[in-house]
């Protein structure tokens, strides 16, 4: 009898032990560069109130991100600064579904120690270089390439311009100096000491810029990660996002 009980004592601290020692459960998401801020402090609050999730970021410009998901890269979520990326994600049956989350306004920013002359058509004429995101990849490039054709900038100011890989090398090339001026969000500007905003673009003179979240149907993890996503709709989450200057959903 007493060595039934001892077998049965053992088992159930091995049970025991193992539920103990269960790893959390990893959700792989896929963000656009603009927002890793707000992920940073995102990430160890949701993963305080869901002890069994492990959340695992990349970031990248938001046509990185959707082309990642379409070659199949292991990818539960995205978020985006594009709703283009997510209609083609849509199109194409990768997402089911986009949420809007956030929404951004369009800056050129200049290093701290130039002095502006107030009239952006003047800077860009005699600027050196100008950095944008690439507008194939880079949603802020986008609306950058928008906003400069619209004001019919774009033919003189094409053979100056360099393209950046994500809108925070476009920050990094002003603060460098190695760009006299470059477009990017607000919410990028207002992170660095070494740049300052010296010109705020219309929202008429180029797409909405907004953000959407949406889990990638083949997850694995899809429950879970849909559950992140509604996070990023909620009080927490957008506290968070309003801290960094987002912009609410349009």
């Amino acid at each position: 009898m007493w060595i039934k009980s001892s077998l049965v004592l053992a088992v159930l601290f091995l049970v025991l032990a193992g539920c103990g020692t269960q790893e959390p459960q990893t959700i792989h998401i896929s963000v656009a560069a603009s927002l890793k801020d707000v992920m940073d402090d995102v990430k160890p609050l949701y993963e305080k109130e869901h002890d069994n999730i492990k959340l695992e970021f990349d970031f990248a410009g938001s046509g990185q991100v959707r082309e990642r998901v379409e070659n199949g890269a292991p990818i539960d979520g995205v978020v985006l600064a594009s709703a283009a990326d997510a209609d083609t994600l849509l199109k194409k049956k990768f997402i089911s579904e986009k949420q809007e989350i956030a929404s951004n306004t369009l800056v050129a920013v200049m290093p701290k120690k130039s002095v502006p002359t107030g009239d952006i058509k003047t800077e860009l004429a005699k600027a050196r270089v100008i950095a944008i995101g690439d507008p194939a990849s880079v949603p802020a490039g986008k609306y950058a390439a928008e906003f400069l054709t619209k004001e019919q900038l774009m033919a003189g100011v094409k053979s100056r311009l360099v393209k950046a890989s994500d809108v925070r090398q476009v920050l990094a090339y002003v603060e460098s100096g190695n760009a006299d001026i470059g477009f990017v969000y607000q919410t990028d500007a207002m992170i660095s000491k070494k740049v300052q905003t010296a010109y705020k673009m219309s929202n008429s003179s180029h797409s909405p810029i907004g953000y959407y979240v949406a889990t990638v149907k083949d997850s694995d993890v899809a429950d879970e990660a849909s559950k992140f996503m509604d996070y990023m709709e909620g009080a927490q989450a957008q506290k968070i996002l309003k801290k960094y200057g987002f912009g609410v959903a349009n």
